[in-house]
């Protein structure tokens, strides 16, 4: 088993005693010395800084130096001496050794003739070391709780809240409070002056009860949690609440009532709002209750009305709806009837024309007139039996891929005498652009022919008609129609689709129906299309309606087009 090392300086000039010093602590069991020697006292003071030894022992007379002095040069700028010393002197020097103690030596040891004080020097060493080592662990002790106070009181101050310590003794003396409670406008030295100051400063109302509180916690040993008024140096009223509980000795004895005070003022003015707002919103709504009531009244009332118009409204919708079926079914049957002798008329007067002998230059004149008018009211005629089927839903288009050139090609050839009369000039996509739509082929050579006609007949003399088409989106092909007439402006152009709406040309020169543009319309949205219009009063308009793309035709004709290159 290791032994305890003590490391001991010896500053001592007579070669005997060091000698003897040395046998006394070889002969001790429980430790081990490490003996270093000095003969004069700066030896000694250089071994000391150095070596920084457990323990000085030190002769008061040195040749160069007395232990006095020895102790004074040995003591710091603090006026501490790190090093417990022990003074060794004779007999005669009782005195200095005193003196030696109140100077910063720890003990001293007088020397005998017969060397007794060597036999007590082991212990005496030991014994000083502890002292040494107490004194140590003590100042650590105190540096700690110092530390550890400087943080709870560094703590404390910046808790938004008066914290205190009260005495148990039955007197409510304030032991300790925080900065905080300036806020009532007291310094922490006021308020701990003056025992009755927390009583006083109690609002009247709440006294007995905060008493009464303190005095149950103090007895029963249950936190406190209470809330009061407290009256400010200046008269204002705070409310508090207050929080504690009885701090315990290791034995379960109570020393005192530790708490907080915390200022609750703004949320009692917050509760008060509430509660008032409460009560004004209660009053709100058994107010608007009573309201709602009425209302709901009212409300059944005019959902009483309303079934009952819609009832009505029904009513007249079927017979509304019948109404236009049986117009629907009069407009068909009516054309039917008149279509008969009007082909009949027609080919009669086309038999007089090419006729033996020829008719004459006025006959020729009347025959002209009444051809032209037959075929207007033969065109009317099958454009009223287009629109009924469509308002009676009897209007089937067929779906079907495709290419809009050759439509186009088909309309440009059914519209160039009409243009011709007129001078225009119609300007159409190359013969190879390939556009493939999914619509009705008939439908929509119906709907181009209508479109170019209007364009032709309400154009400019010696204008022009561009018919152009682009993909809009990847789903729909636009066809556009640009004409260099006069143009419409914004209020008719809101007209435009209705029926029998000619926008003040009924009196012009120019014949039309009034209900092309609106088959043309609904034959292009029963395509899955949509149509419309720009136009600029002066510069023409662009008339466009747009379908549904197919590539189907397109891929065909690619394929066609790769095995025949193939083949050659």
């Amino acid at each position: 088993m290791t032994k305890p090392l003590i490391h001991v300086l010896l500053v001592e000039d007579d070669v005997v005693d060091r000698m003897a010093c040395r046998r006394a602590l070889a002969q001790v069991t429980d430790y081990k010395f490490l003996l270093s020697e000095a003969e004069t006292g700066r030896e000694g003071l250089q071994l000391a800084h150095t070596q920084k030894p457990d323990c000085i022992l030190l002769d008061y007379h040195l040749p160069d130096l007395n232990g006095l002095e020895f102790l004074a040069k040995l003591t710091d700028d603090a006026g501490n001496i790190s090093i417990p010393v022990m003074m060794l002197t004779g007999t005669d020097n009782a005195t200095i050794a005193v003196t030696a103690m109140k100077r910063g030596a720890r003990d001293y040891l007088i020397k005998d003739a017969d060397q007794q004080y060597l036999e007590l020097l082991p212990a005496i060493i030991q014994r000083v070391l502890t002292e040494r080592r107490m004194l140590i662990e003590k100042k650590l002790t105190e540096d700690k709780l110092f530390q550890a106070e400087a943080k709870y009181r560094s703590l404390v101050e910046k808790i938004p809240a008066i914290v205190y310590i009260v005495a148990l003794d039955g007197t409510n003396r304030f032991l300790y409070v925080s900065s905080q409670i300036k806020s009532l406008g007291f310094s922490p030295e006021q308020w701990l002056a003056n025992p009755e100051i927390h009583l006083t400063q109690i609002y009247p109302e709440d006294r007995v009860f905060a008493l009464e509180e303190r005095a149950k916690s103090r007895v029963t040993g249950t936190p406190l949690r209470c809330e009061y008024r407290l009256l400010c140096r200046d008269g204002t009223v705070l409310w508090f609440r207050d929080e504690a509980s009885v701090v315990l000795d290791e034995s379960g004895r109570s020393l005192f009532l530790q708490g907080i005070l915390v200022d609750i003022t703004e949320s009692k003015r917050v509760e008060e709002e509430l509660r008032q707002h409460r009560y004004r919103l209660e009053e709100l709504v058994a107010k608007r209750t009573d309201e709602l009531a009425k209302v709901n009244k009212e409300l059944r009332r005019d959902i009483a009305e309303r079934k009952q118009i819609e009832v009505e409204l029904t009513k007249a919708k079927t017979d509304a709806e019948k109404a236009n079926l049986a117009k629907s079914d009069f407009l068909s049957s009516m054309t039917h009837e008149l279509r008969s002798p009007l082909n009949v008329m027609l080919g009669f007067t086309q038999l007089m024309e090419s006729g033996t002998p020829p008719p004459t230059p006025a006959q020729i004149t009347m025959l002209k007139e009444i051809s032209g008018a037959g075929w207007y009211l033969l065109e009317l005629i099958n454009k009223i039996l287009d629109l009924a089927a469509i308002e009676s839903g009897k209007l089937v288009v067929s779906q079907e891929p495709i290419n809009l050139a050759e439509v186009m090609c088909e309309c440009r050839t059914m519209s160039e005498p009409q243009a011709q009369e007129r001078g225009i000039q119609l300007i159409f996509p190359p013969p190879d652009t390939h556009f493939f739509v999914k619509a009705d082929r008939v439908r929509v050579k119906q709907i181009l022919i209508n479109l170019l006609s209007n364009a032709i007949k309400y154009n400019r003399e010696k204008g022009t008609v561009e018919v152009d088409c682009n993909m809009v989106t990847p789903e729909r092909i636009r066809i556009n129609i640009k004409d260099t007439g006069s143009g419409l402006p914004p209020e008719k152009l809101a007209q435009l689709f209705e029926q029998f709406n000619r926008l003040g040309q009924e009196t012009g020169s120019v014949e039309g129906t009034g209900i092309g543009l609106v088959v043309s319309k609904q034959l292009v949205e029963l395509m899955g299309g949509s149509i419309g219009v720009e136009s600029t009063v002066g510069m023409g308009s662009v008339f466009w309606f747009e379908l549904l793309s197919d590539d189907s035709l397109k891929l065909e004709e690619k394929e066609v087009t790769e095995t025949s290159v193939t083949k050659v």
